[in-house]
């Protein structure tokens, strides 16, 4: 099954070759690469995910894994915790290992672009998620306002179906303005939700990206703006702890949770009708098993896209029993 969610999830990849001219690869030639028979028998890569307490990374991670496997690399995974600091010893150690190939999901910009530099110049290909660096060998992502924007939509025709158009429903961001790249994706969320909710209000922007903050800052907005009808959250993490937050507050049904990453907990929660409903695929099954193919023919002098942007899709109920389906 893991196979097949691999094919299906690759089919919705859309490669950006960045150079002297930009090239899209068509699906269909995306999925072809899939089949590609790649060995990395003896080589090493270190992989540093942002916070493997995320779904999102623990997803990552595990595709990762088994590509890792199946290709014969040895795969060094280590959580980066959100911590800076930890994510610096984390390359210097891959550094000082031998790792051949390193792949990170930066926690801060400017705290790892040195190590990023530090690797390359020691020949050591980085590739790098969500954060783009102009050392590393290759970037893969996602238009994050794009992803703001389709949470934010779903949440908005949700507004205008309970409340009607011209309502001043009030609403709340969970964020991480640590991140320029999250920072675009909360304001696509606003921006998603006044394409059809023109008076609808953010109240409040708090950082929250793990479940434990994700509550906590539910309950305060719960308190400061009682009003609120809808919590959105960067990504599925923090807008899970919410969601927890607000059915222990007893919200009520005409309330609005939602998150971005399309992970299994989000999309059973949407399936089983619950308050939370909306996630965005953002495809962490094919990104990691992606991430060690780029590492193994980076280490062999193969080409690969400076630049790979992954396809985003709503998640609802209209279509969570579909993605659940993939989980089996």
């Amino acid at each position: 099954m893991r196979k097949k969610l691999f094919s299906a999830l690759l089919a919705g990849c859309m490669v950006v070759a960045m150079g002297s001219s930009m090239v899209y690869a068509e699906a269909d030639d995306t999925a072809a690469a899939d089949e590609e028979t790649l060995s990395g028998e003896g080589l090493k890569v270190g992989f540093c995910p942002m916070d493997l307490s995320n779904p999102f990374f623990a997803l990552m991670a595990d595709a990762a894994k088994e590509e890792a496997d199946k290709t014969g690399v040895e795969l060094v995974v280590t959580d980066g915790q959100s911590d800076a600091q930890k994510q610096v010893t984390a390359l210097e150690n891959y550094i000082s290992q031998g790792c051949d190939a390193i792949y990170v999901v930066p926690v801060d910009e400017e705290s790892l672009k040195a190590s990023v530099e530090e690797a390359e110049a020691a020949g050591i290909p980085v590739i790098t998620h969500t954060t783009h660096y102009d050392a590393a060998s290759a970037f893969i992502s996602i238009d994050e306002t794009e992803m703001g924007e389709t949470l934010g939509s779903a949440a908005g025709q949700w507004m205008v179906d309970t409340f009607g158009e011209d309502e001043d429903v009030e609403y709340a961001v969970l964020t991480q303005s640590t991140l320029p790249q999250t920072i675009n994706r909360s304001n696509g969320i606003q921006t998603g939700i006044a394409e059809y909710m023109p008076n609808a209000k953010c109240v409040t922007t708090v950082d929250a990206w793990l479940p434990d903050m994700g509550m906590e800052a539910a309950e305060t907005i719960l308190q400061g703006h009682p009003n609120v009808k809808a919590i959105l959250g960067i990504n599925d993490s923090g807008a899970l702890g919410a969601y927890e937050a607000c059915v222990a507050a007893d919200v009520g049904d005409e309330f609005f949770i939602g998150g971005v990453d399309g992970t299994e907990p989000a999309i059973k929660n949407i399936n089983d009708g619950t308050i939370y409903r909306a996630t965005v695929d953002i495809g962490p099954l094919p990104t990691g098993k992606m991430a060690v193919d780029y590492a193994i023919k980076l280490v062999q002098g193969k080409e690969v896209p400076a630049e790979t942007m992954v396809e985003v899709k709503a998640i609802t109920k209209d279509n969570a029993e579909e993605y659940l389906k993939l989980f089996e």
